[in-house]
Formats: structure tokens, C-alpha cells, sequence
């Protein structure tokens, strides 16, 4: 296989084919060479080295414009071009119209990365003269979708108009380098016109084709393209999933221009979704990249971006200076859309910024240029907004907001924004006319939530015309299905929320099997009723009513009571249909088992007859065992969560009360003893005053009364100081456990803290705390999750490691480590120690030695995760059995930010 005029793009088949021959022929390398120039630049460049020696003269140029095409992928324009040129010459000398062709289309492809549109458009239309005269049909159908593509650009109306006709309607029959260039064509003016499904449809094939077809470029292209359409309908996540994709394939490429598409369209993604730091700095990247390509379309659509993120941003002036540079080059470049984008931008920063004068005639200038009924009213509607800043006159707003009214009547299918009727109605009531402009705000609400439900709609269906595709590009063959089904077990049993795994399965169950509808149900606790879980019929989510398992009529009850699969195709599932529903001729229902238990029922259903084979029924086994196995971890983990709280609420009340307890105790002694003090003065001082009243005193009595009133008051100080004192550390320990308060913090006096907390415990259990904290180690982070820790620790020693009423002591000590970063405290007992198996599982949640004496088995789990995660340390712990324990954790000095 060696042809002297390969197609454009050779497939994926005929490659594998020529690859498959034994004898690598010089014929043969450069014909693999031209196949795999934008599948593996490196890999062909190497190739045609090999071959070029031992070609005939007039094979060679098709290896020049080879070698030139990788260097436009490189942006190297001055060498893609001067190889572009020396192989047309060699093309033209020897009469090879073919060759011409090939020719020209990367000479309009170098033009258009450099922005000049009409030499891209005179070069096309030399191709198609060139592949016409040679009457290579496949070749001038591409180059005619090509030239449809940059012509929409220009003018989109009349686009439609020309290339309707001309496009197949069906290109299935297509070589498939053509195929993806028609369907490329199609979902660009689809996407341009705002029909996003049937753009997401083509687009998707488009891309397949591409990929199929070695188009590396137009596949990347085309995920920007699909990002744009998916944005269109607001779902954000595929267009990013979209986007994110055609980036790492660009970057793996290594080639600039298809990397800064990506990132233009990405940065603007990113401006939609609010996240305007990452839009500026994947706009600005995509700019510092076509540095050397200051007119491509790229470039002044990065500019566009991002002048609306500085106006998204609030930074007005900085956004008109963007529009400002986007208007200069869309006017050298000749492209109308973006030139009207550009005054319509440029008069809203000017507005923003106080100007409405400067803005009206950015405006009107824009009105006087504007090619679409979309432009002017969007243009219309600003000017609206200008006279009500410039003039504070409603009527002359309200005649603006009118006519961009009716500039969008004249579009068939218009719907006016919700928020130009909310500017009618701020402009009726401005006039006092009150009736309007409640009419014209319920007509914004009511289109509001028309909006959302048909873009909810519109969601779906995308969806499902997206897995629709990749479902076929799936089951090309066994090998990719089981693929495929072990990522599928693999999603499906990783979730841990029902809902999440419910999400999973029915992404999956529309890439592996043709489904208009699905549902799940599952059983309840009692096994009496089927409840739905899940159910998605046309696009649209529902939810049936519980269904009896006794109940005779129902498939999924059937298909539960005899924990059996069920399959119907025909006519005769028509006649158990639910009113109401779509009509379904095949349908799907299998049990979900765990171990032979049936835990509910899966169905898939689809209104063409037979649609499910023995392949399919295979594939939807599997997809209900791995649900069931889904859906019951996630009940399991459910039940273990509700659990698990429970018990940590009680482990924190528990610690409450035994530090409050402490505390009390603590209190009880200094202020006994002032209470003590003052009946004493008390008692002292009406003494005195009845010897005052009785008899003459002596100067020494004066003395001794206030001798012993000093000594007493100064007990009561020294007392009440210590109360306030516990009561203050009380106070700071409560602030710091009840939140996650950051602060700088001394080490020495949490540990006091802690101790003074648990004094009365500690001593009642005849155990020693000492302290040996340096003075003035000081911590950033949280005092609040590091007492907590300690606590844990010195209430798990006084409940494990001593016997009762076993005297032993605990120590906590700390010091800094090398390079004064890192500090290391420690918690060791003199207690009975423990053993390997216990230290082997001693951070396990539930895991304890005294279940059913008290002892919960969470208070080390809890000490483990705040060390590890919030407190951004590691615990670790050493222990022999009669020699005691000892906890170590080693911690930042600096907590991590945002822990």
C-alpha cells in the first residue's frame, strides 16, 4: 500500500495496515511518515529522513510540505512557510494538481494562525480549484467545509445559507477526514446559533472522526469547541471535562497555537464559573504564547475574555484597555463580529467608569457595524441603560430596551433575557406606570424558570447524545468493553454516598448500553417495598411511588420475589406499561444481589426493538453487581457514620464533664477558703465594734485589728487570684475546644492547662503529672484541637495503663528539633505498657481493650486525624509490656494553612 497521492488524513485502518508490512519500502516510510505527521511529528520527521534519499524527484515535495506543517504546529512560521512554497513550485512543475491542493490548504492554514483572513480564503479557494481539476471529489468536499468553517466568522447568516446546501446531509458514507470536517462545519454553525444539543451531537462525532482519522489539531480544536457548547446549556463540569482534555492533549503535543486555543476557551469557562484569578491567569498565558500571532483569531478572542474578566472583576479601566487593543486588531483583521464585540465592551467599561457620553458613542458605532439581530440588541439594550445613567430619563431608556425588544422579534425563535424585561420594568415604574412593570417582571420570572428548565433539559439530552457516541466507540470491540466495565466496578465501589454512586452508574449505563429510560429501586429495612432511588426517562429525572413486593403487576417486584433477570422486547411491553410514560419495546429488569440477598431491582428499557443482545445483557449483569455492591457499601458506610457521630458526641460530652467536673473541684478550695476567711473578719470586726461601743481602746488594739483584717484580706486575694486564674484558663480552653480558632500560643501553658483540668481526676487516681515544657516554646496554630489531643492522651493513660488505685506518674515533655521548624511533645506513663498486637491497631476507630467497660475505641482515632490533618503532624507510639507507654507527636511549629 504505497499510493503516490495519499488522502489528506489517512485513517486509523489503512494505517494499521501499512504498519502491518513486513518490508519498510522508501515508498512505504514516506507514506507512514505523511500519515503520522500530527499522530507522532517526531516519529515522522524520522521517517521521512529515512525515506527521502531514495525517493524519486517527484515524490519528495509531499515530505517538504510534511516538514513544513510540523513547523507550523511549532508556530516556526518562517520555515513552514519557505518548505510550503518550495513544495508548490515542485508540485506545480510537475503538473500535480493533487499536490497543489495539499499545498495551498497549509498556506491558508499558515495565513490563518497569522490572522490574515483573506489570504486564508484566496488559498482555499486555490485548493479547491486545484483538487476539482484533478477530480479528487473527497479532497474539494473537505477544503469546501474548511472554507465554510472560516467563512462563518465573517458572516454567519449568509454561511448557513450557502454551506446548508452544499453539506451531505449524512456523511457516514465519507472517507473519514472528510466526515470529521462536515460534522466539525455543522456543530460550529449549530454552536454559533445557539442550538447547542445538535452541536454537542456533531461535535462529538467530530471528534471522533478526528481522532480516527490522525486530525490531532481539529480533534483538539473541537474540544474547545464542544467546552463552548456545553457552557452554552450551562453545564459546567462537562465543559470543563471537555476543555481540560483538549489542554493535555495540546501540551502533550507541545504545540503552542492548539495550546493557547484551549486555554483561551478555558480562561473563559473559568470567567462563567466566577473563578476570575484562574481566568486571567490562563487568558494571560494563552496571550504570552501568540506573542508572534497578534491577529489570530486566538488572540483577539483571548483579549475578549479577558477584557470581561477585568469587567467581571469590577477593574473597569483595565478591561476597556483590552477592548480597546481588541478593537485595533479585529479592524486589521477584518472580523466584523468581534469588532462590534469589541464597541459593545468597550461601551459597557465606559459606562462603568462614569463616561456615558464616550459610551453612547461607542455604542451607537457598534449599532451602525453590528451584522446580527443578536448584536443589536444587545447594543440597543446598553444604550437603553446609558440614557438612564447619562439623562435619568426612563422614557428614552425604556424607548432603547424597546427596540432591542423588537430587533429580537425579528430573529424567529427569539427569547427576550430576563433581564432586559427587568430593565423594562425598573423603566415603567420610573414613569409611574406600575401595571407594566409588574407585567414585564412576571414575564422575567416566568422566563427564568423556563430557562432553567430547558437548559436542565438540555443537560440531559447533551448527555446523552455525548454517551451515545462514546457507547459506540466503546463496544467496537470486547476488549474495551471489559475495560471499560473494570473502571465502571472500580468508580461504583470507591463511592460511598448512595447518591454519588447512583450518579456513576448512570454515566456508565449511557456509555455502555442504548437507554431511553432507567430506574433503581430499592428494598427497605422491613423487605415489603421497593422505594425508587433513581429513575431517568427521556432526559428527565422522576421519582415513582413504593412499590409493594407482593404487588403481581410489577416487573420489579417479579424480578425481586424470584431473584431472577427479567427481559421483554416487542409489542408485548406495551402492555404492561405505566400511563403516562414514554412507550419502551425493550426492557431490562435484574435483581441487585449481595451474597444472594436482593437488595433492589436495576432496569434499563429502550423504545427500538431488540436493543439489548446477549452482549448487552452481559454488560448490564455486571453494571447490577456493581451497584448492588455500591449501593451497599454506602448503606454500610451511612450506618457507620450515624454511629461513629454518635459516639464522638458522646466522647466530647463526656470530656466536658469530666473537665468541668475538674474545674469545680479546683474552684471549691480557694474559694472555700476566702469564704472561710471572710466569716472570720466578719466575726472579728462585730467583736471589735462592740468592744467600741462599750469601752475606751487601746492604741495596740487599733493595731492588732488591722493587722489581723491585712492577713485575712490578703488569704482572700491570694484565693480569689486563683480562682480567676482557673476560671481564665478555663474560659481560654472552652473558646479554644469550641472552635478552630487559629492564634499564636505558648506550649508550657496549654500543657498547664491541661493538667490544672484534670488535676482533681489525676490525683483521685493517685498518679503524678509532671510538666517539662520549656518556657517561652511558642506555636502557631490551634491551642484549641492541641488540648484536645493531650486530654485524649492523659485520660486514655489514667483508663489503661495503671491498674486501680496503682500509683504511677505521667509526664509530658517537649523540645525543639534540628533546624527549629518542628517541635517534639511527648506523653509517657510508667504503667503496665502494651502489647505488639494492641500497638498494631491502636489508631483503628471502635478498637479497644475494655468494650462494654466504658471505653469506646474512638478517643486515639480522633487524636490520630486532628494530628495528622489540622494540627499537620504524625503520632506515633512505643511501648513494652511493664515498662509504660509513650506517645510522641511531632509538629509543625507552623500549623498548615488552611488545615
Amino acid at each position: 500500500m504505497t499510493p503516490t497521492a495519499p488522502d489528506l488524513f489517512p485513517g486509523d485502518v489503512e494505517l494499521a495496515q501499512a504498519e502491518a508490512q513486513g518490508e519498510r519500502t522508501p515508498a512505504l516510510r514516506a507514506w507512514l511518515a505523511w500519515a503520522l505527521r500530527q499522530r507522532e511529528p517526531e516519529r515522522a520527521l524520522a521517517l521521512a529522513d529515512e525515506a527521502e534519499p531514495a525517493l524519486a524527484p517527484a515524490e519528495q515535495p509531499r515530505l517538504r510540505l510534511l516538514r513544513a506543517e510540523v513547523a507550523l504546529l511549532g508556530l516556526d512560521f518562517g520555515r513552514a512557510q519557505a518548505l510550503q512554497r518550495e513544495a508548490l513550485d515542485a508540485f506545480s512543475a510537475a503538473g500535480d494538481e493533487i499536490g497543489r491542493a495539499d499545498a495551498c490548504w497549509l498556506a491558508a492554514n499558515i495565513a490563518a494562525d497569522r490572522g490574515e483572513f483573506e489570504a486564508q480564503r484566496r488559498c482555499l479557494g486555490e485548493a479547491i480549484a486545484c483538487a476539482t481539476a484533478a477530480g479528487d471529489e473527497a479532497r474539494r468536499l473537505f477544503l469546501q467545509a474548511v472554507l465554510g468553517r472560516a467563512d462563518a466568522f465573517r458572516d454567519l447568516a449568509a454561511t448557513r445559507r450557502e454551506w446548508a446546501a452544499r453539506l451531505p446531509a449524512d456523511s457516514s458514507g465519507l472517507p473519514t477526514y472528510v466526515a470529521a470536517a462536515i460534522e466539525d462545519l455543522r456543530g460550529l454553525l449549530s454552536g454559533m446559533s445557539s442550538e447547542f444539543l445538535p452541536s454537542v451531537r456533531a461535535l462529538v462525532l467530530a471528534y471522533e472522526l478526528a481522532q480516527r482519522s490522525g486530525q490531532l489539531r481539529r480533534a483538539i480544536a473541537l474540544t474547545s469547541n464542544l467546552g463552548r457548547a456545553y457552557v452554552g446549556i450551562s453545564d459546567f463540569d462537562s465543559a470543563m471535562s471537555w476543555l481540560t482534555r483538549g489542554l493535555e492533549l495540546a501540551r502533550r503535543a507541545r504545540w503552542p497555537a492548539s495550546v493557547a486555543l484551549c486555554l483561551a476557551q478555558l480562561g473563559e469557562t473559568l470567567r462563567l464559573l466566577g473563578r476570575l484569578g484562574e481566568a486571567r491567569e490562563a487568558l494571560e498565558e494563552c496571550l504570552r504564547l501568540l506573542v508572534a500571532q497578534p491577529a489570530s483569531r486566538t488572540t483577539l478572542l483571548a483579549l475578549k475574555y479577558l477584557a470581561h474578566a477585568e469587567q467581571d472583576d469590577g477593574r473597569s479601566a483595565e478591561a476597556l484597555r483590552a477592548f480597546d487593543a481588541l478593537m485595533a486588531r479585529a479592524l486589521e483583521a477584518g472580523t466584523k463580529d468581534l469588532q462590534t464585540d469589541a464597541q459593545l465592551g468597550r461601551a459597557e467599561a465606559l459606562l462603568a467608569l462614569g463616561w456615558p457620553a464616550q459610551a453612547r458613542e461607542a455604542a451607537e458605532a457598534g449599532l451602525a457595524s453590528a451584522a446580527g439581530q443578536t448584536a443589536r440588541v444587545e447594543l440597543l439594550w446598553v444604550l437603553g441603560d446609558i440614557a438612564q445613567a447619562e439623562l435619568g430619563a426612563p422614557a428614552e431608556a425604556l424607548r432603547y430596551y424597546r427596540q432591542a425588544l423588537d430587533a429580537g422579534y425579528a430573529v424567529e425563535a427569539f427569547v427576550p433575557p430576563p433581564k432586559l424585561l427587568d430593565a423594562c420594568a425598573r423603566a415603567h415604574a420610573g414613569l409611574g406606570d406600575f401595571e407594566r412593570a409588574y407585567q414585564f417582571g412576571l414575564r422575567a420570572a416566568e422566563l427564568r424558570q423556563q430557562h432553567f428548565n430547558a437548559e436542565s433539559g438540555q443537560r440531559a439530552l447533551a448527555l446523552h447524545a455525548a454517551s451515545e457516541a462514546a457507547r459506540y466507540e466503546a463496544l467496537r470491540d470486547t476488549h474495551e468493553v471489559l475495560l471499560h466495565l473494570s473502571e465502571v466496578g472500580r468508580e461504583l465501589t470507591a463511592e460511598l454516598e448512595a447518591e454519588r454512586v447512583l450518579a456513576v452508574l448512570e454515566r456508565h449505563v449511557h456509555a455502555l448500553l442504548s437507554v431511553d429510560s432507567m430506574a433503581v429501586y430499592v428494598l427497605d429495612d422491613s423487605r415489603e417495598q421497593l422505594h425508587c432511588s433513581f429513575g431517568m426517562e427521556d432526559g428527565e429525572r422522576f421519582a415513582d411511588p413504593a412499590i409493594p413486593l407482593a404487588d403481581p403487576r410489577s416487573f420489579f417486584a417479579l424480578s425481586a420475589r424470584e431473584n431472577r433477570e427479567l427481559a421483554f422486547s416487542g409489542p408485548q411491553v406495551l402492555e404492561r406499561a405505566v400511563p403516562g410514560t414514554s412507550d419502551m419495546l425493550s426492557v431490562l429488569f435484574g435483581p441487585l444481589r449481595v451474597a444472594e440477598r436482593v437488595t433492589g431491582v436495576m432496569t434499563v428499557q429502550a423504545k427500538r426493538i431488540d436493543a439489548y443482545g446477549e452482549r448487552e445483557r452481559l454488560v448490564f449483569r455486571s453494571l447490577c453487581a456493581y451497584a448492588a455492591i455500591g449501593l451497599e457499601n454506602a448503606r454500610a458506610y451511612q450506618r457507620l457514620s450515624d454511629l461513629q457521630r454518635q459516639l464522638m458526641a458522646q466522647e466530647k460530652l463526656a470530656a466536658l464533664g469530666a473537665m468541668v467536673a475538674g474545674v469545680a473541684h479546683e474552684l471549691n478550695t480557694p474559694i472555700g477558703n476566702s469564704l472561710l476567711v471572710a466569716n472570720t473578719l466578719l466575726s472579728s470586726t462585730r467583736e471589735f465594734q462592740q468592744r467600741i461601743a462599750g469601752q475606751a481602746l487601746r492604741r495596740s488594739d487599733w493595731q492588732r485589728f488591722a493587722e489581723q483584717t491585712i492577713e485575712g484580706l490578703q488569704v482572700m486575694e491570694r484565693s480569689m487570684e486563683s480562682a480567676a486564674s482557673l476560671v481564665r484558663s478555663f474560659k481560654q480552653v472552652a473558646v479554644d475546644r469550641s472552635s478552630e480558632n487559629r492564634r499564636a500560643f505558648d506550649l508550657a501553658e496549654v500543657c498547664e492547662q491541661c493538667g490544672q483540668t484534670l488535676g482533681l481526676a489525676l490525683r483521685r487516681a493517685g498518679l503524678t503529672l509532671r510538666i517539662e515544657v520549656p518556657a517561652g516554646l511558642r506555636l502557631d496554630g490551634y491551642p484549641g484541637a492541641l488540648g484536645q489531643v493531650l486530654l485524649i492522651l492523659l485520660n486514655n493513660a489514667m483508663a489503661h495503663a495503671f491498674a486501680p488505685q496503682q500509683a504511677g506518674s505521667i509526664t509530658i515533655a517537649a523540645q525543639a528539633l534540628a533546624g527549629g521548624e518542628r517541635i517534639a511533645l511527648s506523653i509517657a506513663d510508667d504503667g503496665k505498657g502494651m502489647s505488639e498486637a494492641v500497638l498494631e491497631r491502636i489508631f483503628e476507630p471502635f478498637f479497644t481493650t475494655r468494650f462494654g467497660q466504658g471505653g469506646s475505641g474512638l478517643g486515639l482515632s480522633i487524636c490520630h486525624n486532628i494530628v495528622e490533618t489540622l494540627l499537620g503532624g504524625t503520632v506515633r507510639v512505643t511501648s513494652e509490656i511493664g515498662k509504660g507507654s509513650r506517645f510522641t507527636l511531632e509538629l509543625p511549629q507552623v500549623a498548615p494553612a488552611g488545615a
